[in-house]
């Protein structure tokens, strides 16, 4: 579900400072590091929106996307992003707001689309070197494809 965020608050950023690693040192040329604060905000504002890469927000509180992608990649590396997840898991469950006997699954993700019975529709089952390449069954039989009703 797609929703909106404002950033970090100072108290929800001093849950994640230790964890950071040490900002790197700059190598005498080129554009400064972006804080890691504003790139956890980057993150988590496309964590929580839902949004694309390209789509990411820039602003005073956010980093760019490539900056956001270069970290959140290092951080998935070294596990920095496993750290803070952790971390913020273990405060839910501490305070009680994880509730483990309630759960939905979203059947978007199921690989059984199609006709009910958890049978893939025709299209996907359809094999053979006719099978799309020459205008599908129809053709290949020498039919046209709209003789008849699609069965």
């Amino acid at each position: 579900m797609a929703g909106r965020f404002e950033g970090l608050s100072e108290l929800e950023w001093r849950l994640f400072v230790d964890i950071m690693p040490p900002e790197p040192t700059k190598r005498g040329r080129g554009m400064p590091h972006t804080p890691c604060r504003k790139v956890v905000n980057t993150l988590l504002s496309r964590l929580i929106t839902g949004c694309r890469w390209c789509d990411t927000p820039r602003g005073p509180l956010g980093a760019s996307k490539s900056a956001a992608h270069r970290w959140w990649q290092r951080w998935q590396a070294d596990g920095t992003w496993t750290t803070m997840q952790a971390r913020v898991l273990g405060l839910a469950e501490e305070r009680g707001m994880l509730h483990g006997e309630y759960g939905a699954v979203d059947g978007a993700f199921s690989p059984w689309e199609g006709r009910g019975c958890g049978r893939r529709p025709w299209r996907h089952r359809q094999r053979g070197p006719h099978a799309w390449s020459h205008g599908g069954r129809w053709q290949a039989l020498g039919a046209s494809p709209h003789a008849g009703q699609w069965g």
